[in-house]
C-alpha cells in the first residue's frame, strides 16, 4: 500500500462503525446485523409484495452462469490491478458499451469481443468451477439466490472463503459458504480499515480474517462499513399496508359492521347505566378488541348501526393501495406488470410484459449482478492465476434476447441490402453457415455475388463502379425470330401475327402448320 493510500486511510477510517441516524434519532432498521431479523419478519415474511419482489430478484440472479475471461494482451506477465491491466480492462469495457449502444445483444457482444481479440474464455478454470459449484451442500442457483436475498433485505451479504487444510493445495480457496448477515459483525481498525469479521452462532463466536470474507453491500450514506437495507425508505409504506390489512381483518371479523352504533332510549340514563349497557353488548356481541363503540342517547328507544357510506371504499381507498404497491415496486426496480400487481394488470398486454421484463433485466438485474461481479473480482481473482475477471453471463437470458421473428426480419433486411453474406446471415439466425446444400429460393431482384468481387484490392478511381456495373447489368441475349404474319401455305388463310413458335390447324383446309423460330413449315 502506497504512502498516499496510508495517509488517506488514517483520515477516512472511523474507529467504530457509525450507526445510521435520522433527525438525531437512532433507528433499528439500519445496516447493522441487528436489523436483519426485523426486516425479514416485517418485510420478507410480513408483506406479500416485498416477498414477491425479493423472490423475483433472487430467482433471477440464479439464472446466469458465471464465466471466466482472460484478456488478450502482449505481456503474459500483466498482473491484475496493475496500470496496464486497468488500461486493458477499460478498453474492453468501452468496447462492450459501444456494442451495446449500437443495439447488439449480450451474446453478440461477447462473440464480437472474442472474435476481435479482446478476450478469451476460460470455462475450466478452478475459480469458475468453484463459483458454479460452491460447496457440496449448496448449488450455484441456491447460493446466489440466497446471497441476493440477503443483499436486498439487509443491504449486506457475506461469503466465507473456505481454504484447504494440509496437502499441496494448503491455503488455496476450495469452497464458498454463505454467512448470515445478522450473525456477522465487522471489527473496524484505523490502520487496516477492517481487522476482521466476528461471526456468532449460538453462544460461540469466531473471528474471521478479512481476506477470508467477501462482503457484498449496498451504498449507505450513514455508515462506513455496512450497506443500507433497500427496505429502509419504504418502512412507512409497509406500516400503512399492515394497518390496512389489520382493519380489513377486523372489519370481517365483526360481520362487516361499521365503526360503531347508536342506542337511543326514552328514559334518562346515568353514566353507570350507559357503561353497563356497553359492557353487556361487548360481552355478548363482540370480542375484547371490538372495533365499534356504542353511543347512548337519551331519547326514544331505537338502535342504529353506524356504517360506511360506500363500504370499504371509504376505509380502504383503492388509490392508497395502488400507491403503496407502486412505491414498493419502485424501490426494488420492478415493473408492476411482471410482479403481479393490480396496477400492472390494469395497463399491461403481452407486448408490454415482454418489454417490462427486458427493462427489469437492463435497469435492475444487470447493474446488481455487475456489483456482485466487482466484489468477486476484487476479492477472489487475485488469489488465482490464469484468469483476469469473472462475471455473470447474460448471453443466455431469455428476456435479453431479441424475438426470433424480429431478429430474422432484421437480418433479412441486411442481407437484402447487401450488408452481409449468406453465410453471416445463416449464422446470425441460428443456421449452419457451412451447410449450403439443397434448393434455395432467391428473389429475382437479388444478384448473388462473391465477396471477392465487392472491391477487395480495387482502387476507388472508377474501377469499383465499372465492376459493379458489369456485375449488375445482365448480359445481352439474342431474342427469338418473329414471323410477322403466319398464313396457311395452301389457302393463304391468316393464322396469327408476330408468331415465334406455334402449331396451327388451318380452319379452312385443315392443313397442319408449324412455326419454329419464325420459320413456317407444314
Amino acid at each position: 500500500m502506497g504512502l498516499i493510500a496510508k495517509a488517506a486511510q488514517r483520515l477516512v477510517a472511523p474507529p467504530v462503525p457509525m450507526s445510521p441516524t435520522f433527525s438525531g434519532v437512532s433507528t433499528p432498521f439500519g445496516g447493522t446485523p441487528q436489523s436483519y431479523p426485523q426486516l425479514a419478519r416485517r418485510g420478507y415474511a410480513g408483506n406479500e409484495i416485498v416477498f414477491a419482489a425479493i423472490e423475483l430478484i433472487a430467482t433471477s440472479a440464479s439464472e446466469p452462469h458465471i464465466v471466466g475471461r482472460r484478456w488478450r494482451r502482449a505481456s503474459p506477465q500483466l498482473q491484475p490491478g496493475s496500470r496496464e491491466a486497468l488500461r486493458v480492462q477499460d478498453e474492453i469495457h468501452w468496447e462492450t458499451g459501444r456494442l451495446l449502444a449500437k443495439g447488439h445483444s449480450y451474446a453478440e457482444v461477447n462473440a464480437a469481443l472474442i472474435r476481435n481479440g479482446f478476450i478469451t474464455q476460460v470455462p475450466d478454470h478452478p475459480l469458475v468451477r468453484i463459483l458454479n459449484n460452491p460447496n457440496p451442500f449448496v448449488s450455484r442457483g441456491q447460493l446466489w439466490s440466497t446471497i441476493t436475498m440477503d443483499h436486498r433485505l439487509a443491504g449486506n451479504a457475506y461469503l466465507l472463503k473456505a481454504r484447504y487444510q494440509g496437502g499441496p493445495l494448503e491455503g488455496a480457496v476450495g469452497e464458498l459458504w454463505r454467512l448470515r448477515p445478522d450473525r456477522v459483525r465487522i471489527i473496524p481498525d484505523r490502520q487496516k480499515v477492517i481487522a476482521g469479521y466476528e461471526y456468532g452462532f449460538g453462544g460461540d463466536k469466531v473471528i474471521l480474517p478479512p481476506e477470508d470474507v467477501i462482503h457484498f453491500k449496498t451504498r449507505n450514506p450513514f455508515d462506513d462499513y455496512y450497506g443500507m437495507p433497500p427496505l429502509l425508505p419504504i418502512m412507512g409504506r409497509l406500516d400503512i399496508d399492515a394497518y390496512m390489512q389489520g382493519f380489513l381483518k377486523t372489519f370481517f371479523e365483526h360481520g362487516q359492521t361499521g365503526p360503531g352504533s347508536i342506542l337511543t332510549v326514552k328514559t334518562k340514563l346515568g353514566d353507570d347505566a350507559k357503561t353497563e349497557i356497553r359492557e353487556r353488548m361487548q360481552r355478548q356481541f363482540g370480542p375484547g378488541n371490538w372495533l365499534g363503540t356504542m353511543i347512548i342517547d337519551n331519547n326514544e328507544t331505537t338502535y342504529q348501526q353506524m356504517g360506511l357510506n360506500r363500504g370499504l371504499r371509504d376505509a380502504l381507498p383503492k388509490e392508497i393501495d395502488a400507491q403503496t404497491e407502486a412505491r414498493i415496486a419502485m424501490v426494488f426496480g420492478i415493473p408492476g406488470s411482471i410482479l403481479g400487481l393490480l396496477i400492472g394488470y390494469e395497463s399491461s398486454s403481452y407486448a408490454n410484459k415482454r418489454a417490462d421484463r427486458e427493462v427489469f433485466w437492463k435497469i435492475t438485474m444487470a447493474p446488481l449482478l455487475s456489483d456482485l461481479d466487482d466484489a468477486l473480482n476484487l476479492s477472489l481473482v487475485r488469489e488465482f492465476g490464469g484468469i483476469d475477471e469473472v462475471m455473470f453471463d447474460l448471453s443466455d437470458i431469455e428476456a435479453l434476447q431479441e424475438e426470433v421473428d424480429k431478429r430474422v426480419g432484421r437480418w433479412l433486411k441486411v442481407l437484402g441490402g447487401g450488408g452481409c453474406s449468406l453465410e453471416e446471415f445463416r449464422d446470425a439466425v441460428g443456421l449452419d453457415p457451412e451447410n449450403l446444400d439443397g434448393t434455395f429460393l432467391i428473389p429475382a431482384n437479388i444478384l448473388p455475388t462473391h465477396g471477392d468481387a465487392l472491391g477487395e484490392g480495387v482502387s476507388t478511381d472508377g474501377a469499383m463502379a465499372a465492376l459493379l456495373r458489369t456485375a449488375l447489368i445482365p448480359q445481352t441475349v439474342n431474342a427469338p425470330a418473329m414471323l410477322e404474319e403466319a398464313r396457311c401455305p395452301n389457302c393463304h388463310r391468316l393464322l396469327g401475327r408476330d408468331v415465334s413458335g406455334a402449331r396451327f390447324d388451318c380452319p379452312r383446309c385443315k392443313t397442319p402448320v408449324l412455326v419454329d423460330n419464325g420459320v413456317l413449315t407444314t
